[in-house]
């Protein structure tokens, strides 16, 4: 891909996710998420595992 197709997607991508109607529309997707339990937060590893791969 050239370097000047990837800016001008990048900054079409921008100009969307600026737009409001896009925002409203991905705030009520989040709280719907958050809503239905599809986000939970990150669980830690079990007690004594931490540090180990």
């Amino acid at each position: 891909m050239k370097i000047d197709t990837f800016i001008k997607l990048g900054s079409l991508a921008f100009g969307v996710a600026r737009d409001e109607k896009v925002q409203e529309l991905l705030k009520m997707a989040h709280k719907g998420a958050k809503r239905r339990g599809l986000l939970q937060p990150p669980t830690s590893p079990p007690w004594g595992m931490q540090g180990r791969k």
